[in-house]
């Protein structure tokens, strides 16, 4: 695989997992709507545009978190194409920084699944990211299962840092189990695209 085309495709994945993590914020984040009388009183309005302003730095803020550890992942699979060696899943764990001591072997798990994944369409062959899917996994069942895997792994995970996280248990829960039915009905539909 020459560098130009292992940069092409790692940069296929990462435009594609970057158009998911919009699609997510999208869902997943209130967009506020403003009441008909606002318009009529300019004070309040100027109110709205601050809050439409934070919801704009919250979706690219939620993008930027999402892709955070894919991209390390990415990277990880790329150099073990690149090297011939498998793909150093604890250097990832290292890198995601302070995260509790209970989550990481689930961190360690979804990033094992995200690697092999990102591996596999490393070295499918195709020009776009629909493509590489196609040969690498060469059916719907078959990516609806690694997705099925990868959506038990990210959810795991999440479930694993739900006791330390700050705020409402109840409140977290609920947004934990808002993303994971966002993602896999995004993934399903990620299927029915690439697999006609």
């Amino acid at each position: 695989m020459s560098i130009k085309n292992a940069n092409q495709k790692k940069q296929q994945i990462l435009d594609h997992e970057s158009q998911l993590a919009r699609q997510l914020a999208m869902q997943v984040l209130e967009k506020p709507k403003p009441p008909i009388w606002m318009i009529f009183v300019p004070i309040f309005f100027v109110f709205f545009v601050q809050k439409m302003n934070q919801y704009k730095s919250g979706l690219t803020e939620f993008v930027d978190n999402y892709i955070r550890a894919r991209r390390h992942a990415l990277e990880a699979a790329l150099e073990a194409e690149e090297t011939g060696n498998p793909a150093n899943v604890a250097g990832l764990v290292e890198k995601v920084g302070n995260i509790p001591e209970q989550a990481k072997p689930f961190f360690a798990d979804w990033m094992a699944v995200l690697v092999d994944h990102y591996r596999l369409l490393l070295t499918a062959q195709g020009n776009s990211h629909s493509t590489l899917v196609r040969a690498g996994y060469h059916s719907k069942t078959n990516y609806l299962l690694f997705c099925n895997c990868l959506n038990k792994a990210e959810n795991a995970y999440s479930m694993a840092l739900l006791p330390e996280m700050e705020g409402d248990n109840q409140d977290l829960h609920h947004v934990i189990k808002k993303i994971d039915a966002c993602v896999t009905n995004l993934r399903r539909q990620d299927a029915d695209a690439i697999f006609p």
